[in-house]
This record gives C-alpha cells, structure tokens and sequence, in this order.
C-alpha cells in the first residue's frame, strides 16, 4: 500500500527509521498511524502520534485552534521519563519542519509539520471493546485489570505525576492482553522533591471525572482515585454510573442519597465490590481512600490466577475467558464467525445481541442504541421457547472454543517463544484470519462481522440505519488503484475531530461531515461502492452526551472466499476514533442487528 500522505499532498517523513505505513486513530490536529522498523532491536512495530502545526487547508470547513505547543512540550517530558510494565512506552521524538527556516524547509521537503511521537504499539486493542455493554466481565478479569491499573497510578503518582483523564478510551492492551495507560496529554506535575501543590483546571471526559474538578483546587492522586472507581464500576457491569457528577444528573443525585443502589445495575455488585467503590467514589475527597488504602481492601487482595508478578500468565486463557463473556453475553455470535470449515457461515451477520433483537423486532423496528439496554439476567428471565434455544445456542458457541484450543498453536511448548499469544489466541479462536482481508486480518478489535450480502446491499441498510439514528454519516468508495488508495489514507488521517478537540469531551460538539448525495429512490451512487468497498464515516453525541466518532469499512472479500451461496461476500469493520468504547460497541450492536434483521429477510 503507498504511504500515506495528507491532504495537501505533503509526505509523513522518516521518523526515527519508523516509516509510516497506515491511519489507526486520531482526533482534533493529531493523527495516530501504525509504523513500522525492521531494523528496530524491540518494537519492530511502533504507533506514530503525528500533531500537526499546519493550518487547515484553505477549502477545510473546519474551524480549530492551533496547538498548544507548551502542552505538547509537557506531555513529551513528563510521558519520556515513565518506565513502567502498565504505563505505554514512549520510545522517540522528533518536530519537523521548525527552527529559523521552517517554513522553507517546509516547503523542500515537503513533509508534514508536527510534532511526531513514537510510542508503544498496542497490539491488543482496546481493553473495553472487548466487554459487552450493560454486562461487563467476570469478576476475576475485571480483578485482573484493576490491578494492572492500580499498578500504573501507584508508579505514575510516586513520580509525582496526576494522569487526570483515566478514562475507557486510555486503557490498551499489549500483544499479551496487559494493560497499558496511555495518552499523558492532560497530565500534571502535583509532587515535586517532597512537595505537593494542589491543581486547577476541570479536564477528562464528564462521566469519570471528580465532582472536585469545579474550577477550585483539588489534590491530583484523589481525582486519579475517582476516575479508576468509575473504570472499575464500567468494567464490572458494562456502563458508567452516571453522566457527571453533578446536580444535573439525576443518577449521581441518587447515588448521594443511596437511592441509587436500589436499583439495578448496583445490586448486582457483591459486598466487596460495592464497599471498595464507595470508597473511591466518595464525593468528600478528604475521605476518599487512597492507593495505598486500595491495596490493603480485602476485594484487591484476593487472589487472582491469571496474574503473575504484575502480567498475565496465561495469555490464551485471557483472550478464551474475554471472548466466553461476549458469547454468553449475546456480543458474539461465535457459529457465524467462522473460516467454514469448522463451522458453516450463515447467510447473516455475526456479532449482534440475539435476545434483545427478537424483543426489538416485536415492537416493529429496533430500539435506539442509546436507551439503556437490560442486563443479560433480566434478558433470560423472560423465559420462551426462542429465549431458551439461544441461551442453549451460545452454551454450545461456548463449547466451541474449548474445542478450538487445542489446535491453538499457544497451547504448544513451542509457542512460549512467540510475542503475540493473545493476539493470536483472539484470531485463532474467532477464524477471522483466514476470511478477513490482508489490511484487517490481524487486527485485534472485535466490532466486526462477515456477511453475505453484496457490499453496496449492505452498505445501503447501514446508511439507511444510521440516518434513522440521526448518526451524522458520509460515503466514500474504497479502489485498488492507487491514487484512490492515496486518497483514501489522506481522508481517514485528516477525518479525525470535526468538533476541534481531540484531547477532551468538557465542551465538544458532534462532528458534522457532508452526506453524500442520494438518487431519487434513496439508493446510493454506484460510485459510493470500489473495487474494494466502501467507507462511511460517521459521527454523533453518545447517551452521555459525549462525541462519538470512527468508520465503518466495508470490505469485499477474495472471489475464493466468497464463493456459495451462503458464504460471506464482505468483512464489516467498525473503527472508533473518538468517544467511550463501550458507547461504541452499543452502536455496533444495533447496526449488526438490524442489519441482520434485513439481510435475513431478503434472503430468506
């Protein structure tokens, strides 16, 4: 594939011998890309953030600020300095095209001005688009990662340093399922040679972020300790406890008063649990608890099989228990997502929520993806002979990827050598290699599907959902040649946020891209649809009132593959760019159902 290049035409230079090779994420003037360096001795691999100083183009609708450089400066010297196993590794920095004659060397060169920081490649993915909304992981896995977190706060805070955005969207995962905290743009300096000052400025996304942070001073490992609270309650139960922590949410209003704990889902949390997260959530910060005091509460010493010295030890067990709670969630529809030779693909989609479809489908169209969704035991609780045939579905789904394991090359001697068992245990577990094209076939996000539909059909009801949404979208195509393939990288990493901040959700807006334009039937123009596909982007405000933003790719597969009737004819990935990834993944759950509703229908 060519290298990717902006929309002005200017090239992405050699940064630390990491060449650019594609866009993976990005928001406001900075733009993420997965690089590459055979020739590096660790990370071959690397994750380029690229802020640029370029002023938007003279025909960009956009209205942004430029860069604080002086916060850039901060991040870089507070981020390169953190050594830690839970804590993305920042490996290089380079500015390009600054100093006396920066704008003519600028101009000879050709190349993007900016701020360019190599960092840690996340091979993982993101840890919350691997747990199913309004469901949240086992307990032992949420366990797990806590501990993870907790470890990075306590090394980041002894260094005196306040994350002060611990957020979903901040915690990755490695090659090897570990979590790592990223994204140290908000940070501040609050303990310094023995001395502690408190910090001004609200920053973070509102549903994490301390009732102190009010325009008054607050002490930085507090808010630190609020903000985790928060991540743990969504890790346990797949939703956030509330909008903000204000008197405007009527749900943090209740949580003052303990009506809220009436009322699912708090019930569902064990004693342990719920004692553990008053404690950090303790809207009086001079009583909340503190790490240390954390680490001496009887839920975080329990002990925990999967960790060993701070990491996992058991990869493939990681991504085989992460994967069972998306089945029997209802998330992933494991029979669907198959190579065909262990298992038929059905004429449908695969990941979507059965349960919740079939109660959609009766009151005649699906629900909207941001009313809250019941928990999975309120779902079974409704008995029906359907109900009870799915539950026994997904326990035979369950049972599949037992099965699966012990042709898992990881389950070898051998594989111990290997740098990716959880990465590869994902792939290996769900077929997705075999059937996903080359761009996509390693990637370790799950908001995905195959389907048998011809793609123009598929993108067609994908628009057409998303308009009854209200979900702001635009169409593009996806060609081989490669002035569409130069075209297309320059869209996804100048796209990023239309609303002008990538680095908070304080005040931001939805994005607004320009629909493509419809025929008279509504159908789309045959030019929306490449060789290789199609691109929608798509941008809206969450149930929470935070943006959302990302893509869906819809990918026609080999001529090899697709062949059958039944067999999928184009891979459907959805790829957030901003926004909770929980949020994301209840969006994703509403387009493969109904999408899924539709195809079904056709094609009988």
């Amino acid at each position: 594939m060519p290298a990717p290049t902006s929309s002005t035409g200017q090239h992405y230079p050699l940064i630390e011998g990491y060449s650019l090779v594609h866009p993976i994420g990005g928001g406001g003037f900075s733009k993420v890309f997965r690089a590459v360096n055979s020739a590096a001795p660790v990370h071959k691999v690397a994750a380029v953030k690229v802020v640029s100083y370029a002023r938007p183009s003279a025909h960009s609708s956009r209205q942004q600020h430029p860069p604080d450089r002086r916060a850039l400066q901060k991040e870089v010297q507070i981020h390169a300095v953190l050594k830690h196993a839970s804590v993305l590794e920042f490996i290089a920095v380079k500015e390009v095209g600054l100093g006396k004659d920066g704008e003519r060397a600028m101009a000879l060169g050709n190349y993007v001005p900016g701020l360019y920081m190599v960092l840690e490649y996340a091979e993982g993915g993101d840890l919350f688009d691997k747990i199913p909304p309004d469901q949240g992981l086992d307990e032992g896995l949420a366990h797990f990662y806590f501990h993870q977190l907790l470890s990075a706060l306590e090394y980041i805070h002894g260094q005196g340093i306040a994350h002060r955005d611990v957020k979903p969207e901040n915690l990755l995962l490695d090659a090897q399922g570990n979590l790592k905290l990223a994204d140290f743009g908000l940070c501040s300096v609050y303990k310094y040679r023995g001395q502690e000052r408190d910090l001004l400025g609200a920053c973070g996304s509102l549903p994490y972020i301390a009732p102190e942070m009010n325009g008054k001073p607050y002490k930085g490992e507090f808010v630190d300790v609020w903000s985790t609270g928060a991540v743990l309650f969504a890790m346990l139960v797949g939703n956030t406890p509330w909008d903000e922590p204000t008197s405007r949410s009527p749900e943090y209003s209740a949580y003052l008063t303990g009506e809220l704990f009436k009322y699912e889902p708090w019930p569902r949390l064990s004693p342990d649990m719920l004692s553990l997260l008053r404690k950090m959530m303790c809207p009086d910060p001079k009583r909340r608890i503190s790490i240390k005091g954390i680490k001496e509460h009887r839920w975080y010493t329990m002990p925990n099989s999967l960790l060993e010295n701070g990491k996992c030890r058991d990869p493939v067990t990681l991504a085989e228990r992460l994967l069972q709670g998306l089945i029997v969630s209802g998330d992933l529809d494991f029979d669907l997502h198959s190579d065909g030779q262990r298992a038929q693909v059905p004429e449908t989609v695969s990941l979507t929520q059965p349960e919740w479809n079939e109660r959609s489908a009766d009151m005649g169209a699906m629900g909207d993806w941001r009313a809250p969704m019941p928990p999975s035991s309120a779902v079974a609780s409704l008995g029906g002979e359907a109900v009870q045939a799915r539950r026994a579905r997904h326990e035979a789904m369950s049972q599949q990827i037992g099965a699966r394991r012990a042709a898992f090359p990881g389950s070898t001697a051998e594989a111990g050598a290997q740098a990716s068992q959880f990465t590869q245990a994902i792939n290996h577990f769900t077929q997705f290699s075999s059937l996903a094209p080359a761009s996509t076939r390693f990637s370790p996000h799950l908001t995905r599907f195959f389907c048998a539909a011809e793609p123009a059909l598929v993108a067609r009801l994908l628009v057409e959902r998303l308009d009854a949404l209200a979900v702001q979208n635009s169409i593009s195509s996806m060609g081989d040649d490669e002035s569409e393939l130069l075209a297309a990288a320059a869209e996804a990493a100048d796209d990023a946020s239309m609303d002008g901040d990538g680095d908070t959700d304080m005040d931001g807006s939805a994005p607004a891209p320009q629909p493509l334009a419809r025929s008279s039937s509504g159908n789309l123009p045959a030019s929306a649809i490449g060789s290789r596909g199609a691109r929608i982007r798509l941008g809206t405000m969450d149930r929470r009132k935070c943006v959302l933003k990302g893509e869906i790719r819809i990918e026609t597969l080999a001529a090899a593959v697709s062949a059958g009737p039944n067999a999928p004819k184009c891979l459907v990935f959805m790829r957030r760019s901003k926004g909770n990834p929980l949020e994301w993944r209840r969006l994703f759950r509403s387009l493969a159902g109904d999408v899924q509703r539709q195809i079904s229908q056709r094609l009988g």
